[in-house]
């Protein structure tokens, strides 16, 4: 009786995935379910996509042979005058620490140029923020092909290659 069960269920769920399945066809051939529970395209899904999962990485919004720009996806950078906001909001702070924490919530909630990233960086004295924060804004830069140009903004040789070796490996 349990086995019949089991194999009730197991066909079950086969023909409800297949089902599924059917529904929607992905342009490149790969698939996915959507939080209804039926199957989402996902070339549409990436436009509000923030996760890191195997679909999302393989879509055509990924193809090598195409470039990809995040403003594409999430929106433009930071408006030159909402940087420059952001910029006399943190100058005015006296406590790089302060000017850390604020910088990072900042962050987190807007995109960036590389040459924007260059200008918050050069904000912070000490090697070691400067370091964590090019880390940390590289997921907001809309532009990272340029990122080697924040290179050069480092004292320590050993950070260029952390620079270097965080965004090579990336993912």
């Amino acid at each position: 009786m349990k086995t019949t069960k089991i194999l009730l269920f197991s066909f079950f769920m086969l023909f409800a995935l297949t089902d599924m399945r059917s529904e929607v066809t992905s342009t490149n051939g790969s698939w996915y379910f959507g939080s209804s529970g039926k199957e989402v395209d996902n070339s549409t899904y990436h436009k509000n996509c923030t996760c890191t999962c195997d679909a999302c990485k393989n879509c055509d919004h990924r193809s090598p042979d195409k470039p990809v720009y995040y403003e594409d996806y999430y929106g433009g950078a930071m408006s030159p005058r909402d940087f420059s906001e952001f910029k006399n909001l943190i100058a005015a702070r006296t406590f790089e620490s302060t000017k850390y924490d604020m910088t990072k919530s900042v962050i987190d909630n807007n995109l960036f140029t590389t040459d924007q990233v260059r200008d918050i960086l050069s904000w912070f004295v000490f090697e070691s923020n400067k370091i964590d924060l090019a880390k940390y804004a590289f997921k907001n830069t809309v532009d990272r092909n340029n990122y080697y140009k924040l290179y050069d903004i480092f004292v320590f040789e050993s950070n260029v290659i952390d620079l270097d070796n965080y965004i090579k490996n990336y993912r």
